[in-house]
């Protein structure tokens, strides 16, 4: 009657790579989601050197490692059994403190979607076709491994496979949440792909990228690379297979329930937009919205977006309207909870598949989200959340999940049928 949590630490390749496990010292793995702009994955590593086989150049095993194009795939498995893909990455960074008698090797990974941004735009570009803004949000991301730099390079190693690095193109559109907008594409010469692909394009519109998981990828006979990326439109719930509602409850959680260690319960008036001034790259034109209530009552919250890649002068206001009417409520409720593996270790083994999703990449970020406990001399509470991202602390014998929570009755849309987003006069109907 516990869950039991296994890390795993695998470097390099798709087909050869080394299981680094027995080394790590410790993780630190920050996830959090950016709203309407670029999402930032960040991981920390410490292995132990004690035997100098890390050391570059020292003639250890892994003396001559090109460490800056391999791959770092964290995984962690419940009760032996479920397996979540927590991060996949690239690393970025080297850095070893030997004084003689300890070595330790501290390694940083970036997300692919932060490395892949780096690359350079060589000519200027536009592109006015009428697509709406999940499919062009997947064409743009595939830009970011095959096209779009000078001489079609890219800035992914291609790891281990020959033909550098794919991501499936027309008739391969994924997202979590649709898009309700038309947009285009639009740049110049020397600006970055970050910039560019990812930040104009979600200038002023609701929504949420964020990187998941590098494959192996066949196409027409041949092994690829394959960068994947989760995709959340302007309707904002998830559709997919793996929406989902976790449970996290104080006491002893019931089979499929997740337990609470701490609670940071309080108000977020520093997410509140009361005020959006939205242009359009293609139209030049600029469009504003306002709530004068919220600003009478918690000063002008504002939010300017410059270039944004919307088509259509009304598609821009129905953004900034949207945005305004969404995001101009203060409420009072968890900002943040933890979870930690002394716990979890009390949990019911009925719970690990729920466990297991919410520890990947893919299936645990930007999804609802209860939250029930007692405050001080009260009454039982139950919050509606969403949670926009994560920070994941382990260490040999202890791990620490914590969760970025937002309110779900901004972040989420209505759903039929759903006991926490098909609630009538809270959950938005778009």
């Amino acid at each position: 009657m516990s869950l039991d949590l296994e890390w795993n630490v695998t470097i390099g390749g798709l087909d050869t790579n080394t299981d680094f496990t027995d080394r790590v010292a410790g993780i630190n793995i920050k996830q959090p989601l950016g709203f309407m702009q670029p999402s930032a994955h960040l991981v920390t590593i410490t292995l132990n050197n004690f035997d100098g086989a890390l050391t570059p150049g020292a003639g250890g095993t892994y003396s001559s490692v090109a460490w800056f194009q391999q791959a770092v795939f964290i995984s962690c498995t419940i009760n032996t059994t479920d397996t979540a893909q927590v991060f996949h990455g690239i690393i970025d960074d080297f850095d070893i403190r030997d004084d003689g008698v300890t070595s330790i090797v501290t390694l940083t990974a970036s997300d692919w979607l932060s490395i892949g941004a780096r690359g350079l735009y060589g000519n200027d570009f536009s592109n006015s076709t009428s697509y709406d803004w999940t499919e062009w949000a997947n064409r743009i991301i595939d830009t970011f491994t095959l096209q779009g730099v000078p001489s079609g390079e890219t800035s992914l190693p291609k790891l281990d496979q020959d033909l550098g690095v794919y991501r499936g193109f027309v008739g391969d559109v994924s997202y979590y949440a649709a898009g309700t907008v038309t947009t285009g594409y639009k740049g110049n010469a020397g600006d970055s792909l970050g910039d560019v692909l990812i930040a104009r394009h979600q200038a002023g519109v609701p929504s949420v990228i964020w990187p998941t998981t590098i494959d192996k990828w066949t196409y027409l006979g041949n092994d690829w690379a394959r960068y994947d990326a989760a995709i959340v439109g302007d309707t904002l719930s998830r559709t997919d297979a793996n929406a989902t509602t976790f449970v996290f409850t104080e006491g002893t959680p019931a089979s499929g329930e997740l337990p609470v260690n701490a609670i940071d319960r309080g108000y977020d008036i520093e997410r509140v937009i009361n005020q959006a001034t939205i242009s359009s790259s293609f139209t030049t034109n600029t469009v504003e919205a306002n709530n004068s209530d919220s600003t009478s009552t918690t000063g002008i919250k504002s939010l300017f977006a410059a270039d944004s890649s919307m088509l259509l002068d009304t598609d821009t206001q129905r953004m900034a309207d949207n945005i305004v009417e969404r995001f101009s409520n203060i409420h009072f409720q968890a900002r943040k909870i933890s979870v930690q593996s002394a716990t979890l270790a009390d949990t019911n083994s009925g719970s690990k598949e729920e466990l297991a999703q919410l520890l990947d990449v893919r299936y645990g970020l930007w999804q609802n989200a209860t939250v029930t406990y007692t405050p001080t001399a009260g009454t039982q509470v139950t919050d509606n959340c969403l949670i926009a991202g994560r920070t994941i602390q382990a260490v040999p014998g202890r791990t620490t999940i914590t969760l970025d929570l937002l309110p779900a009755q901004d972040y989420q849309s209505f759903v039929l049928d759903s006991d926490t987003l098909g609630v009538l006069d809270t959950n938005r109907l778009g």
